[in-house]
């Protein structure tokens, strides 16, 4: 049933009366209501992550862990750290965790159970170097450090990846102490029962309405009078036609300031041109192989829709390992099984490309999704706009020395390709003496808001303790990936961005379990989710024999 203007009208009217108390609830109700929420995902995971399989038509397969990770765990995750977090608000930061020279926090990781399944992987939350550390410690907590007004938030939910809508919602619950309308999109909304039920004590109090509908109600939600604020994970088109009406030209994004249609105010999340920098260095050949398998992971993973998809591998002209790199991309698009585009009009872009002879298909055409490959030789379009599916691209770059590699790589991805979500840097012996200068110029000069050294920037999304947006400074009329974060639960108010650091590689023997070529996921994830829950030595038993069996 469609929803109506008047229904909407009332919904909005609800939340307004309810965020009258909402705004005042102490943070002890809110820790009660969101454990609540993690016993409601306990009794609805099974059926969250097999009907998000069954949608995109990955049931039975490796993929369906994808789904596991990205939804019932995820969130549990999120949730825990949250509550700790709320729990004592006022506790001092460990200095022991804070680098002076780098300006950075350690976030990650702070129990032994990340180390075991998260091995090797650390992150730092950065600031801008004009902040002491007493600054950073004094701002944070947001409406737990100063008055908000009674508000509304309009959630426009993510339809790729089902824990997005859950992590919008409940980031806004506690910074904003905001009441929510969580709208799903239409290409996930098969999911509303689940969010009902995770959320039915928030929505039982008036705290919460969870709704679907199509652009129409999209629209009619943004331009009511009784919304107070609008976060939307989606496309920059869809911000543009939130906030100016209409789709902006090139010359328009280049003014200073541009008049607005909608002047509520909206933080957003819209999506990369995912760089993968190749740093040349010596590499075995069974290194290179999985190098590849990991950025066909990041391209492959969820069907290739994720806004920090892997997009354009940056590589070294001239290096010894460029080809043999490229030629194992390729050998490893042709060897993973392909999935179902379920994004409305995605197969039909893919057709499309196929159909451009600088293309090249890897996988058999009995395949109902193409993977597709393309060298960029001169200007490619997908180094300025999100491709949204299963095709990659490769750039080399002229370079002399290493120092000079980094140095164009840097230039390149930072004003020649489009948003600044997150960004990969794969290099070798990091944390050797010879490579620390190279290390620090990424680190420091790349402009994303997650960098990940040898890992997918999509493992800073999974971290709670990192913000996850796109870089500080992007104008409302060249919005690139967005404004402002979500996740962050010590809930700093002053975040540069963050950095994820893992090994070159992990093991010599297995993949990381969120590798597409790692067969145990699906139960390794199922497991870890039920263990995350509520610990018991059962579940801590069927998670070990998964990994190992």
């Amino acid at each position: 049933m469609q929803y109506s203007k008047i229904d909407i009208d009332r919904s909005v009217n609800s939340l307004r009366v309810s965020s009258n108390e909402f705004v005042k609830i102490k943070n002890s109700e809110l820790i009660k209501m969101f454990e609540e929420c993690i016993q409601n995902i306990k009794e609805i995971a099974y059926y969250w992550a097999t009907t998000a399989s069954d949608n995109k038509r990955v049931t039975n397969t490796t993929a369906e862990g994808e789904e596991w990770l990205g939804g019932p765990f995820a969130s549990v995750f999120a949730l825990q750290y949250y509550i700790e977090t709320l729990k004592d608000i006022n506790k001092p930061l460990d200095k022991k965790k804070f680098n002076k020279t780098n300006n950075s926090y350690k976030v990650f990781p702070n129990k032994n159970i990340e180390k075991l399944f998260f091995p090797f992987i650390s992150a730092d939350l950065r600031f801008n170097k004009s902040l002491k550390y007493d600054e950073i410690e004094k701002y944070r907590g947001f409406s737990m450090r100063y008055k908000h007004d009674p508000s509304v938030s309009l959630i426009l939910g993510a339809g790729n990846v089902s824990c997005i809508p859950l992590l919008d919602a409940i980031y806004h619950m506690v910074t904003k102490r905001s009441t929510i309308l969580l709208k799903l999109n239409p290409v996930n909304d098969y999911l509303l029962p689940v969010y009902e039920k995770i959320f039915q004590n928030f929505i039982k109090k008036g705290y919460m309405v969870v709704t679907k509908g199509d652009v129409e109600v999209s629209k009619y939600m943004c331009s009511h009078k009784g919304i107070d604020h609008i976060h939307l994970t989606g496309s920059d088109e869809t911000y543009e036609n939130i906030v100016y009406g209409r789709n902006l030209t090139e010359e328009e994004k280049k003014l200073s300031t541009l008049p607005k249609k909608n002047s509520v105010s909206i933080t957003s999340e819209l999506g990369n041109v995912t760089p993968f920098i190749i740093h040349p260095g010596n590499w075995t050949n069974s290194q290179i192989k999985f190098q590849a398998r990991k950025i066909v992971t990041a391209k492959l993973n969820n069907g290739g829709f994720n806004c920090i998809s892997a997009q354009i591998v940056v590589l070294p002209k001239g290096w010894k390992h460029t080809e043999k790199l490229m030629k194992y991309v390729k050998y490893y698009m042709k060897k993973i099984d392909d999935r179902y585009s379920y994004y409305p009009k995605s197969i039909d872009l893919l057709n499309k490309l196929e159909k451009d002879k600088n293309y090249s298909r890897e996988n058999s055409l009995t395949c109902a999704t193409p993977h597709l490959t393309r060298e960029i030789k001169a200007y490619s379009n997908y180094e300025t706009s999100e491709v949204w599916g299963t095709s990659i691209y490769f750039k080399q770059l002229d370079y002399d020395t290493p120092e000079s590699f980094a140095n164009n790589a840097i230039e390149y991805c930072n004003n020649e390709l489009w948003g600044n979500l997150g960004a990969s840097v794969i290099i070798k012996s990091y944390k050797r003496k010879h490579n620390k200068e190279i290390l620090d110029n990424y680190v420091n000069n790349l402009k994303y808001g997650t960098i990940a050294i040898n890992e997918w920037s999509a493992i800073g999304f999974i971290i709670p303790t990192l913000p996850w947006g796109g870089y500080p400074g992007n104008k409302d009329n060249d919005i690139q990936s967005g404004q402002d974060y979500v996740h962050n639960s010590i809930f700093f108010e002053s975040p540069l961005n963050g950095v994820v650091y893992s090994k070159f590689r992990m093991s010599s023997i297995i993949d990381p379990l969120w590798f597409v070529s790692n067969k145990k996921q699906k139960k390794v994830f199922r497991h870890l989710t039920y263990y995350q829950i509520d610990k018991s030595i059962i579940n801590l038993l069927k998670l070990s024999f998964s990994a190992l069996i």
